[in-house]
């Protein structure tokens, strides 16, 4: 008889915390602000952790994940902070000196029941306008040089095609003049060019000679 009625009292105390549960699961509504947070390295990053009645007692414990529906971890650390709920302020965690691998999502858990919807955290690693500036000065050289590149190789063979025209056009180029007095007047060269053109005749005596042969 006395085991029947220890049983039936620790069946009505299980039973009266169930209930319990679920009514605090029900009642309480756990929001997280913000929900997005991005942020450069070694800032100091915040998350609150809002409960619907600021009167309830609350245990706040914070998980971290990967991504949604990975594998949650119990956040912990020399450079983290987790502050309880109280009457002036709502729980929060508190991030130091962060780094890219704290990029994730965070959560909280309400006495161990109720979790809230999650932070996203983005740690990015800041660009130096300097650095940016000058990659982008080296990119533009690059493409530059690229297209005076492409720009020589398409005019080379044009260029020896008409080289090649050139020399040609001088080797089959007949002159101008059929006299050339270079460095003499045209006055002073009268009495030269008749005396050729006497010598260049034949005389008699060749010509005669010339008929013989023939």
């Amino acid at each position: 008889m006395l085991t029947t009625m220890c049983w039936l009292l620790v069946g009505c105390c299980g039973l009266a915390f169930v209930n319990l549960s679920v009514a605090l699961n029900s009642i309480l509504q756990v929001t997280q602000k913000p929900r997005f947070y991005g942020v450069k390295t070694n800032r100091i990053v915040t998350i609150f952790c809002v409960v619907s009645d600021p009167n309830q007692s609350t245990m706040v414990e914070w998980f971290k994940a990967s991504e949604f529906n990975a594998t949650m971890k119990k956040i912990e650390g020399d450079r983290v902070t987790v502050r309880q709920k109280n009457m002036l302020q709502n729980a929060s965690i508190e991030l130091s000196h962060v780094e890219t691998e704290d990029t994730g999502l965070y959560f909280c858990r309400i006495n161990n029941i109720t979790w809230g919807p999650g932070t996203e955290l983005q740690v990015l690693r800041p660009s130096h306008a300097e650095n940016a500036e000058r990659r982008s000065k080296m990119k533009d050289a690059l493409i530059f040089l690229q297209a005076l590149l492409l720009t020589l190789l398409a005019l080379a063979p044009l260029l020896r095609h008409q080289s090649l025209l050139k020399k040609e056009d001088a080797i089959y180029e007949e002159p101008e003049h059929d006299h050339i007095y270079e460095g003499l007047e045209i006055e002073h060269c009268g009495g030269l060019y008749e005396d050729i053109s006497m010598y260049a005749q034949p005389g008699p005596a060749e010509a005669a000679a010339a008929w013989k042969q023939e």
